[in-house]
């Protein structure tokens, strides 16, 4: 009956939803400048967790602020999740996934997999209509890559490639050895490279599964490639997606991170001592793709093994994908941009480089707007870190703090305990804004602000 109830609850404000935005989709309106299509972006991904948070707060009966991290985590597809069944420091008990209702495990799954194709993008598929535009909406939420000549036709596309892989990595899963409903959900947030599970010890309730192991972390590292190289997969254009930069560096970076946990393991014995090899390469793979499952706990580590997995997350995916962190392509830019400059000082004048990244020239917008996000991940990164460690470091060891700032601020999921119900107000603030802020890569949130601000002056 409970379980009615609570089903009954999520149909019907999801109805409610999607009857309000048809309503405002009828709205007399305008081609949108990119100062509206920024500023409306920042406003959907701030405004769809508080609403879903207190949904949540109400069904789970948990304080507003633990319903916040959850749902947030769950739309910026960071998996960083609260619900472990502990005392919150809000007051009130907050109950751990394996005891939530199976609705709300499955809306918490849907959270993330919308999440990860983008609310905007998927508004853009569905909800567009002419004398919109599309366009400014598209790249506001951080997607420059088209599929199609249009760009609803591309984000129509996208949701199609979004969902064959989810169906496909959902037959994967369960042919793994995981029941039909959890590899559904685990193939929904694995896509999303997002990580919520149904189950409180993660992908660690099928402890010593290989075949599940193996299964979830091959369609998380699908979700972390880009749209494109994932649609030439479906077209067959496997040429296309072997030539492909980001695709060859993210595999690369794959295997590195399985190679590096395996020397940590081997040379660090309090992991030799705590976890088993699988369970280290597994985790450290995860981390670096963002998807934040786990087989075991990362409480025990040791502080190397922590710090590996936080930089190889930071790094992150493809720039078209769901995955969080800086991006490859980024990272690619800013060392090519770097490998040109100091050339040129040993050329002479006359000397032209060939800036190019798998064959593609790199334009200055490109090179600016590259270093500008690493700029701002650098920078955030550094104050939303020492702000925690100043105020949380009596409680909690630096490096655990370290690693759950980067966590929610590249989008990874994984925690070393900080993240939970215990945890101070100010702190779980300090992860939701991180969060958020790495979901849009942090510079839409300046271009929004600056917007405001600008359009209050034209007003007074």
């Amino acid at each position: 009956m409970a379980e009615f109830r609570v089903a009954s609850e999520l149909l019907a404000s999801g109805v409610v939803l999607v009857l309000v935005g048809l309503l405002l989709s009828r709205a007399p309106g305008g081609l949108l400048g990119k100062g509206d299509a920024v500023f409306i972006t920042v406003a959907t991904w701030l405004s769809v967790p508080l609403f879903s948070a207190a949904l949540m707060s109400e069904i789970l009966d948990i304080p507003y602020v633990d319903a916040l991290l959850e749902t947030v985590a769950g739309w910026t597809t960071t998996g960083l999740s609260i619900l472990t069944g502990s005392e919150s420091s809000s007051g009130g008990y907050v109950p751990s996934v394996d005891e939530i209702p199976e609705s709300v495990k499955l809306w918490r799954s849907m959270l993330q997999w919308v999440g990860g194709v983008g609310i905007v993008v998927f508004t853009v598929a569905f909800l567009a209509r002419p004398g919109i535009s599309a366009a400014a909406l598209y790249i506001a939420e951080g997607r420059f890559e088209r599929l199609e000549a249009s760009l609803k036709a591309s984000a129509i596309r996208m949701t199609l490639v979004y969902t064959v892989y989810t169906l496909l990595g959902a037959l994967i899963i369960y042919l793994s050895g995981m029941s039909l409903s959890d590899a559904i959900q685990h193939s929904m947030t694995a896509i999303s490279t997002a990580g919520f599970s149904t189950h409180a010890d993660s992908v660690g309730f099928y402890k010593g599964d290989y075949a599940v192991y193996a299964s979830t972390l091959l369609v998380s590292f699908l979700g972390a490639l880009s749209f494109v190289d994932l649609d030439n997969i479906m077209r067959l254009r496997l040429g296309r997606v072997l030539r492909s930069v980001e695709f060859r560096v993210i595999a690369g970076l794959t295997a590195l991170s399985a190679a590096a946990a395996a020397a940590v393991w081997y040379i660090d014995p309090v992991m030799r001592s705590s976890y088993t090899l699988a369970d280290t390469i597994y985790n450290s793979v995860s981390g670096y793709i963002t998807v934040g499952f786990s087989t075991a706990s990362l409480e025990g580590a040791s502080d190397s093994y922590k710090l590996l997995i936080a930089a190889l997350g930071l790094i992150g995916g493809s720039a078209f994908s769901t995955a969080g962190g800086i991006k490859v392509l980024r990272l690619a830019i800013a060392l090519k941009t770097l490998d040109v400059e100091t050339t040129r000082i040993l050329k002479p004048s006359s000397y032209v480089p060939k800036n190019l990244i798998g064959g593609r020239r790199l334009t200055e917008d490109m090179v600016k707007r590259s270093l500008a996000v690493i700029i701002a991940f650098a920078t955030v990164e550094i104050l939303l870190g020492l702000t925690a460690v100043a105020l949380y470091s009596d409680r909690y060891p630096t490096v655990d703090i370290i690693f759950d700032v980067t966590s929610a601020l590249a989008n990874i999921g994984l925690s070393t305990g900080v993240t939970s119900p215990e945890a101070p107000t100010g702190l779980k603030v300090i992860l939701i804004a991180g969060m958020l802020l790495g979901r849009l890569e942090i510079l839409p949130y300046i271009v929004a602000a600056k917007y405001l601000v600008e359009s209050i002056r034209a007003r007074t």
